[in-house]
């Protein structure tokens, strides 16, 4: 008991805490994820991952890019149990929710959901307890700059960006009140939240198809796509800087923008997916940015 004290007070109470608040972080992920596979639990009844029950897939890139954006915090985070000096997976899992918020904030659609308040507020706190205090940010003033890199970077951050705001612009105007004109593809049925179940689209249905419409838009889908467009741009940039631990960025930058190629090819008629061609340079510029960042690493 008394060494177990002694290696507590040893490794000081911002360790100790940090720790606390990341096992936190992956329990209730579990937990989460435990109940997925569970009927009649809250997570299916609030609509997300239907499609194993409906086959409607109308919903699936904009769930599984959040799932995504947890599940690369979740990464992040858990390399700091061990060493969180090497900060790289801090920062990741901060840009990660920054993003969040910061996209929220531009479209108005900071809605208090659960599992939003407790991921993103995990991480923040995490970031505010890191062992690391300033130096997670100090490291900035002396960073180096890899110029292949920060030329991929642009690259990708102008279609990400064109997405990104055409993203921002369809859930200010579905929150608004002016919802863009659903596409052809949404599917031969839709998630009809009055009657709380799917039913086949009837155009001649005015209330099934604003719901269609404001859909997407009340559950902050396309905040979360315009997030994910900002957080590849982010994550590509800070490689590019160089950080300690940059290696674990970089494979996170790219098998990021090849899962949202992935997902976009294989879920072509989903909406948001980028469609054929913007899906394939997705996944080949993924593989390129990681490619590069390993073999000028020590440039």
């Amino acid at each position: 008991m008394y060494k177990l004290i002694n290696s507590l007070s040893k490794l000081g109470w911002r360790r100790i805490a940090f720790s606390v608040i990341v096992l936190t972080y992956l329990g209730f992920l579990l937990f989460i994820n435990l109940l997925m596979v569970m009927p009649g639990n809250f997570i299916s009844a609030m609509g997300h991952f239907s499609f194993i029950n409906t086959g409607d897939t109308h919903n699936l890139v904009h769930e599984l890019v959040f799932a995504i954006i947890v599940g690369m915090t979740a990464v992040g985070l858990f390399s700091q149990l061990r060493k969180p000096e090497n900060f790289a997976g801090q920062l990741i899992a901060l840009i990660a929710w920054v993003a969040i918020i910061a996209t929220g904030m531009i479209t108005n659609n900071l809605v208090p959901h659960p599992l939003l308040i407790i991921f993103g507020g995990l991480t923040l706190l995490a970031t505010i307890l890191h062992p690391s205090g300033l130096g997670l940010f100090s490291w900035i003033c002396t960073a180096k700059v890899n110029k292949i890199l920060i030329a991929l970077t642009i690259i990708v951050a102008v279609p990400l960006t064109v997405f990104a705001f055409t993203n921002i612009n369809l859930q200010i105007a579905g929150d608004s009140g002016f919802p863009h004109n659903p596409p052809a593809f949404h599917g031969d049925i839709i998630f009809n939240q009055e009657i709380n179940q799917y039913q086949p689209l009837n155009n001649s249905d005015n209330i099934v198809t604003n719901k269609v419409d404001h859909e997407h838009a009340e559950q902050g889908h396309y905040r979360n796509m315009a997030a994910f467009s900002f957080i590849i741009v982010l994550m590509s940039i800070l490689t590019s800087l160089k950080p300690k631990g940059r290696r674990l960025i970089a494979w996170s930058t790219g098998l990021l923008s090849l899962s949202l190629g992935l997902i976009s090819v294989i879920l072509l008629d989903a909406e948001s997916s980028l469609g054929l061609f913007w899906g394939l340079a997705a996944i080949f510029w993924g593989i390129v940015f990681v490619a590069a960042a390993e073999i000028t690493d020590n440039c």
